[in-house]
This record gives structure tokens, C-alpha cells and sequence, in this order.
């Protein structure tokens, strides 16, 4: 797991990162009595600490993916679901992560909760969730998207509005980019 793991991350822009799990007995209990930690380091020079204590967001959110891959090549899961996994990560690392996500979706269902644009826009259905408030209570609405509509909706993302005609066409440009990639990766 840890060889695994080594080799996603070096994937996902983390190189330089050091893993380690820890066994540890602690009090006996229904659960048993071992205990599991991850130990990471993810710069030259340090020795790996538990992960919860020294990871930035951005470094979890990769973690976290790269588990998920080791996961969905061993199971049989149906559908994964990556609930903002792109939590302090932008730029290249946003869009490879967005391409490990389309390689999990080979084989399997994959439902992402999503705020960049690169990965939203390598989905091949696109829902958008709205949350509005009466002043009594918040309601959530969730519409599926048309093929302008999710142009509108990244485009919004990439700069606010989707009235703008560059972020539109940044947008559609993007999109397009995503289809064509996802067809290389898959061999259509």
C-alpha cells in the first residue's frame, strides 16, 4: 500500500513524499486493540508525521484521491463519490486530478461535488446544486444541465459571470479540451 501510494502521489504532484504507517497497541476495546496511523512527509528533510497533524487541505484532498484510485482498482464498488476533493488545489494538479477521476470512471460510477472548472468541466453529466434561503429556512435544488447551460455554469466559475463572453468561450474551450481527452484516454 504504502509502495501505492507512493507512486499516486508522485502522480498527483507530490514527489518528493515519504510514507509510513504506524501500528500501535492501544486499550482493548470492541474494536480491538491495534491502532493505524499514516505517517507522511511531502518535503525534503523531514521525517513523515501523522498525516492529520502536518497536511495542508490541498495535500489531504490528494491523499485522499490517491487512496480512492488504490481503492477502485480493488473493489467493487459501484459508485465513488469525491465530495470537494479539490479542496486547496488548483491549476495542473486540479486538471490531473480531474484525470484521475476519469480514469476511476472507467470502471466505475463516479458522482464529484465540484468549484473548479477543470474538473467540472470533464463531467459527462453536469447537475448544478443551488441553495436559497425565504428567511425561514434554506432550501437546495438540484437541475441537471444542458450542454450551454454547463458552458454558463464554468464560465461562472472561472470568473463570476456567465455573461461574459471571454470566460463563455474559455468555457466552451475547456470543455471541449475535456471531451477530446477523455476519448484519447478511453480509445474512442
Amino acid at each position: 500500500l504504502e509502495e501505492r501510494l507512493k507512486q499516486e502521489l508522485s502522480e498527483l504532484g507530490m514527489r518528493d513524499a515519504k510514507l509510513h504507517t504506524e501500528f500501535t497497541r492501544e486499550n482493548y476495546s470492541a474494536e480491538g486493540w491495534d491502532a493505524a496511523a499514516l505517517l507522511i512527509s511531502v518535503n525534503k528533510g523531514t521525517p513523515p508525521r501523522r498525516l492529520a497533524k502536518i497536511a495542508s487541505g490541498g495535500e489531504i484532498s490528494r491523499v485522499m484521491l490517491a487512496i480512492k484510485n488504490i481503492v477502485a482498482e480493488n473493489e467493487s464498488i459501484d459508485t465513488m463519490i469525491f465530495d470537494e476533493i479539490d479542496t486547496g488545489i488548483s491549476g495542473r494538479i486540479a486538471g490531473t486530478v480531474g484525470e484521475k477521476m476519469v480514469g476511476i470512471a472507467g470502471a466505475h460510477q463516479v458522482i464529484c461535488v465540484t468549484h473548479l472548472p477543470q474538473i467540472a468541466a470533464l463531467a459527462d453529466v453536469h447537475y448544478l446544486v443551488e441553495k436559497t434561503d425565504d428567511g425561514m429556512a434554506t432550501h437546495v435544488a438540484v437541475r441537471l444541465l444542458d450542454l450551454d447551460g454547463k458552458y454558463r455554469r464554468i464560465a461562472q466559475m472561472m470568473d463570476g459571470s456567465s455573461d461574459s463572453p471571454l470566460a463563455l468561450e474559455h468555457a466552451k474551450t475547456l470543455v471541449d479540451k475535456a471531451e477530446k481527452a477523455k476519448k484519447i484516454r478511453v480509445g474512442n
